[in-house]
């Protein structure tokens, strides 16, 4: 008997162990983790302080960064990334060396002729659809067409050519200049093509023939055209602009005629005038004139009255434009004696040409 009532009690003292301490017996009250008197509450929900980063000077201590990608989240590929990716339609991915005028493009494409893009160093120009082999143009394997500064002379786009030296206003002594249009930089001289009896009707009518003549043959500036002609008031040092500017007198084919007007009247011409607006070339013609090498009118009465005549009874002085051969004594009577201007008298009858000389400003080299 004494045996079951300790065993009994042993039970009651362990389940009462088990009871939660100040619980109202149904086992749902929290237990106190502050060790202070139960009040029956719920405690505070715990809090979490978080950590503290101190700087020292400009850079924050105590934190580290992760790197890209350590979270595995990467960057999509793109052009110039330096990656070739062939989902992107790359052709070739070269980073930061991609260049518009390199081997790669900006826009991840092999450089190649007819993309509109220079590549230095290989292409001399590209124009992409519009590459020509015309004149003036990029031809199509991406270097220069004929053109204008290439130092060779194109006879349907231009006059001259004198390569790195048009502009310049330097020449061989010999010819005019070459301009950067390619065009000789000079005043035009010419011979007419057309022939006149001494009834040209004054010098006004003589200097309209030679403008009208430069219109149709498409010179520049045909309005400044006179008539190397004298009657018995007016010549060419009254008529002309002849001041000592360096500007030569040209033939059109380049070739200097007189470096200008004071050359021209105090030495004479370096070459016969033998070319005609059309350019034909013409030797041993004779032209009407009245003025002698210094630029003066000759006779104040042979001058088939103003110009105005065609009557045997009268003559004019004729020049004689060019010898065949600019050489031998031929050649050296004809320099000397300036034939070009005072060769011999012709009655006004007959006919002869004119000399046209542009008087006027001349286009920039």
């Amino acid at each position: 008997m004494t045996a079951h009532i300790r065993t009994t009690h042993f039970f009651l003292l362990a389940l009462a162990a088990c009871e939660p301490s100040g619980g109202d017996g149904a086992g749902t009250a929290s237990p106190d983790t502050t060790g202070a008197p139960s009040t029956g509450e719920a405690p505070p929900t715990p809090t979490t302080t978080s950590p503290t980063t101190t700087f020292s000077g400009d850079e924050p201590t105590g934190t580290t960064f992760a790197a890209p990608g350590t979270f595995g989240i990467d960057p999509p590929p793109f052009c110039g990334d330096g990656a070739l990716d062939l989902d992107l339609d790359e052709e070739c991915d070269l980073g930061a060396a991609n260049a518009d005028d390199g081997s790669c493009t900006l826009a991840c494409k092999n450089a190649t002729c007819g993309d509109g893009l220079v590549w230095t160093g290989v292409e001399a120009c590209d124009m992409g659809p519009a590459n020509s082999p015309d004149y003036g143009g990029c031809a199509p394997d991406c270097h220069f067409a004929a053109r204008c500064g290439d130092g060779t002379l194109d006879v349907d786009h231009e006059q001259c050519d004198e390569g790195s030296l048009n502009g310049t206003g330097m020449s061989d002594g010999e010819s005019a200049p070459c301009t950067k249009t390619c065009r000789w930089f000079g005043r035009v001289v010419f011979l007419s093509s057309t022939t006149y009896d001494g009834a040209i009707y004054g010098l006004p009518w003589a200097d309209f023939e030679c403008q009208n003549l430069a219109l149709w043959s498409g010179l520049e500036h045909p309005e400044h055209y006179r008539a190397w002609l004298s009657d018995g008031v007016y010549s060419p040092n009254t008529r002309f602009e002849h001041t000592e500017d360096g500007i030569p007198y040209i033939l059109l084919n380049g070739r200097i005629f007189a470096g200008d007007y004071v050359e021209l009247v105090t030495e004479g011409p370096r070459t016969g005038l033998a070319i005609t607006e059309d350019g034909d070339m013409l030797a041993g013609a004779r032209a009407w004139t009245n003025t002698d090498p210094g630029g003066f009118l000759r006779s104040v009465v042979n001058h088939c009255a103003g110009w105005t005549l065609a009557d045997a009874q009268f003559v004019a002085q004729t020049g004689l434009n060019a010898v065949a051969v600019e050489d031998g004594p031929i050649w050296d009577d004809w320099k000397d004696w300036h034939r070009w201007t005072a060769h011999a008298d012709q009655n006004c009858q007959t006919e002869a040409h004119l000399y046209c000389f542009a008087d006027g400003p001349a286009d920039g080299p």
